[in-house]
Parts: structure tokens; C-alpha cells; sequence
């Protein structure tokens, strides 16, 4: 009997390994939690907080929390440059600072917007810093001057979000006014506006690939824009209340998705299900954070809780010979004109560094304007008995659903009837129809992309 125990055990385990697990409980702040950033070495993790504090979490020590406060009102947003060497946050003091991510706290801040500063994104080669407003405006600085270099102006009400695109050339934000709108950078203007018509979206950013957008909704759903047509690609109603963050996983195929129904859903894009809800907070959940290889992610509520999980369900996609795709990387026939040269992009990179350490240098010179205190309530392991954490396997439920279903045609077939027969035969044919389509629309999409292809190089 032994034996099959531990069958029973090695084939749970078996089944298990592909479910995301929790990490770490970290606690530190008294508000709720706004913003999360990985490092990109994956060795540290910033949030920012209602609490008017930023918290430094370090993994490679005893893993402490050091508190870093300076702003004078909420903390709405924080971010890391690509290269890691600064952190900076947005708050509803209007203002915008820059930190060194030491213990000792050096920062420097500087008046951003006339409201509250609502996000914050740096570009690729973390040359720029994009912020958004309640001022209806976005606004992009040059970040070792500080300097204000260009002003994005078309939203009616509150801008609550705006990211770069993964070439830097292109900017998505979304408004209380219900719309999304798409930026050339060089020039500032709107080239394309998608109108959401029931409720606004709170959150936008550009898939890896940057050939599609995904969407945050307060209405409870998720969408997916293509962005060469502007057309919805995909619909996901999962939740029961708003929807704050959704992430794309780094490699493109998932989604993550935070809401104030307290959960978090995995989304398959390939797929276009949701395979996984993830409880582990026991209010909203309010920000979310993949790691830069998407190992790990990152949870915040309005319970003031921080989870760190393991990914793991993207385990199956890191195995496979051929690598599964949503969409394939942006071919960009518009704006080839203004793709940058190899020197063009060298030179950039020579003035960025010249620029990055006159920013550090800068932030050196200047005696710390910020508290910091070695937060003590970090909880290294779970499980811990103030968080009830349920990963729940929608691929499982499914697969056994489909099995009883099969049960159920199979005691059927004992009974013979000829009306369930024919409504089998009926769904079967449809089934085939929809499969067909599918291949259908599967053909003309690699058609217009060799036609794009042709186009491109003519």
C-alpha cells in the first residue's frame, strides 16, 4: 500500500510543478501599495505606497526592508532605469524624484506637473522619463537635467498611465476621458485614437513584441489591441470588479492580471483563456511586477501586504523546441525612415553614460533630503498564518469537467435517444466549422504578413 502512496505523491507533485508558488511576505508599509519594480538583476524590488514612503527590498543580504521617505504626499507610482543605477517615483505632491537605490537615501525631486503625478516610465535605453498627470498632460524629460523636452497634449480628463514602446518610438496612454491614444515621440502628436465606450482604462502597455496593447479596464475586463488597425484582438471579462494592473509576461505569451476582487488571474494569450486565479491578498489587489526574465513577479494590495511568487507557468513554453508566439516582433513600415544607424545608436550610448553618471554625480553632491529605517516586519517564509494563499488550476477544472462530461455521453450512449445523438452530431459539426475558420483566418495572416513583408523591401 506503501507504494501507491507515494505514487499517488510523486504524480501530485508531478502535476503541481507548473503552478505558480509563493515566495515571500513582505511587510513594511501602512497603506496600500501602488507601484512595484524589479531590479534588473532580479537582487532587489522597490514599491511605493499611499504611505508617502518607497521600500528598497534586498535579496541578497537577510532580505530587509529600508524605508525611503521624502515626498509629502502618496507615493503613486516608482520605477528603475534600465540599467538599475536609479529609482524614480511619482507622487500626488506633483512632484517627480530621483534616487540612488542606497540605504542612505540620496535624492533630488523636481516640480513635474501642476496635479498629481500618476505613472512613470523610463525609455529603453533609459535616456527619457515619461510621466502622466491628473493635469491631462504627459510630459517628457530629459532625466540628468532634469530638463522638460516635449509635452503630449489631446486627453480631456485625468491621464492615469503611459509606456514606451519596446523601440522607444512610440508612446500608449490611456484617460478618464475613455480613450487610449498612441504618440509618435519625435513629433508629439496623436497618430491613432481607440475609444473605449462603456467605462475608461487605468492601465496600458505594449505587448514584447510591440505589435499589440493590452488594456486595463475599471469596467472588470482586460483587452488586447492591434496596434497596426486599432481593432480588438482579444476580450478577457474574468473579474468581478475593476481591473488595476495587467501585465504581459516578458516572453509575450501570458498575462498577468491584478483586481479589486482581491484575485489575480494568469491569462493564456495563445490560448485565450484565463489557466490560473491566484488569492493571496485579502483586499484589492492594486500592483503587480514581472522580474526582467519573468521568473518571478510581484504582488501589492490595499492590505498593505507585498507577495513575491514564482512564475512557473511559463515552464512549458521555456521547454518547447519551437517557441509558441502571439504576434510576431512589429514590422514597422511607417517610421523606417527614422530607424537609427548602428553609429547613430553607439553615439546615443556614449551620451547617455556621459549623462547617467552626471546625474549620479549630481545626486552624490546633495545631502539627503529622505528618512530611511531598516523596516523589521519581514516575514522570510511561508506559509505564515496572516496570508491564505489559494492557487487555483483552471486548466485542471477544465480537463475534469471534460471528463465527467464524457461520463455522462458514455451512460447516455446505454440509453439510446435519437435527439441527443442528433445535437452531438450537431456540435461536432460545428466544432469542425470553427476549426476550419480558425486555419482560414491563420492562412491570411501569414498572407499579409509575406505582402508586408514584399511591401517593406520594394
Amino acid at each position: 500500500m506503501s507504494y501507491y502512496v507515494y505514487l499517488i505523491i510523486i504524480i501530485l507533485m508531478v502535476e503541481t510543478a507548473c503552478d505558480p508558488t509563493i515566495e515571500r511576505h513582505l511587510k513594511g508599509h501602512k497603506d496600500a501599495i501602488t507601484g512595484l519594480h524589479f531590479h534588473p538583476t532580479n537582487n532587489q524590488l522597490v514599491s511605493s505606497s499611499m504611505d508617502k514612503t518607497l521600500m528598497l527590498w534586498n535579496f541578497t543580504d537577510s532580505i530587509r526592508g529600508y524605508k525611503l521617505k521624502a515626498h509629502k504626499d502618496s507615493v503613486l507610482d516608482v520605477s528603475y532605469a534600465p540599467s538599475g543605477e536609479i529609482i524614480a517615483s511619482a507622487s500626488r505632491d506633483r512632484s517627480i524624484r530621483i534616487w540612488i537605490p542606497r540605504i542612505t537615501g540620496q535624492s533630488v525631486d523636481f516640480k513635474a506637473h501642476s496635479g498629481a503625478v500618476s505613472s512613470l516610465h523610463f525609455c529603453p535605453n533609459g535616456e527619457r522619463l515619461l510621466s502622466t498627470s491628473h493635469d491631462k498632460i504627459c510630459k517628457l524629460w530629459m532625466l540628468c537635467k532634469r530638463k522638460f523636452l516635449l509635452s503630449f497634449n489631446g486627453h480631456t480628463n485625468w491621464v492615469r498611465c503611459a509606456k514606451f514602446s519596446p523601440d522607444g518610438r512610440l508612446i500608449i496612454s490611456c484617460s478618464d476621458d475613455k480613450t487610449i491614444k498612441l504618440w509618435d515621440v519625435s513629433t508629439g502628436r496623436c497618430i491613432k485614437t481607440i475609444n473605449e465606450v462603456k467605462a475608461p482604462a487605468v492601465y496600458v502597455e505594449f505587448h514584447p513584441s510591440g505589435g499589440v496593447i493590452g488594456s486595463a479596464n475599471i469596467g472588470g475586463y482586460v483587452k488586447l489591441y492591434d496596434l497596426r488597425t486599432g481593432s480588438l484582438y482579444q476580450h478577457y471579462a474574468v473579474h468581478k470588479g475593476p481591473v488595476h494592473v495587467a501585465k504581459f509576461h516578458p516572453k509575450g505569451n501570458f498575462m498577468l492580471t491584478a483586481s479589486e476582487d482581491t484575485t489575480m488571474k494568469v491569462l493564456d494569450l495563445l490560448e485565450g483563456r484565463p489557466i490560473y486565479t491566484l488569492k493571496g491578498h485579502n483586499s484589492a489587489v492594486t500592483s503587480i511586477a514581472f522580474s526582467l526574465n519573468g521568473d518571478y513577479f510581484a504582488s501589492g494590495g490595499a492590505d498593505f501586504q507585498l507577495l513575491t511568487w514564482k512564475t512557473n507557468f511559463d515552464k512549458d513554453d521555456k521547454n518547447r523546441k519551437v517557441p509558441r508566439m502571439l504576434v510576431p516582433p512589429m514590422q514597422d513600415i511607417k517610421y523606417k525612415d527614422r530607424l537609427l544607424s548602428e553609429t547613430d545608436i553607439h553615439e546615443e550610448m556614449e551620451e547617455y553614460e556621459e549623462q547617467q553618471e552626471l546625474l549620479l554625480s549630481s545626486l552624490d553632491s546633495v545631502k539627503s533630503k529622505s528618512d530611511t529605517k531598516i523596516c523589521k516586519g519581514f516575514i522570510p517564509k511561508l506559509p505564515n498564518e496572516d496570508v491564505q494563499v489559494e492557487v487555483i488550476n483552471l486548466k485542471k477544472q477544465k480537463e475534469l469537467k471534460k471528463d465527467r462530461e464524457q461520463d455522462s455521453l458514455c451512460i447516455a450512449d446505454k440509453v439510446p435517444d435519437s435527439r441527443s445523438s442528433q445535437s452531438i452530431n450537431i456540435i461536432e459539426m460545428l466544432n469542425e466549422q470553427v476549426e476550419s475558420l480558425r486555419n482560414t483566418i491563420h492562412i491570411l495572416e501569414q498572407r499579409l504578413s509575406a505582402v508586408e513583408k514584399e511591401l517593406k523591401y520594394k
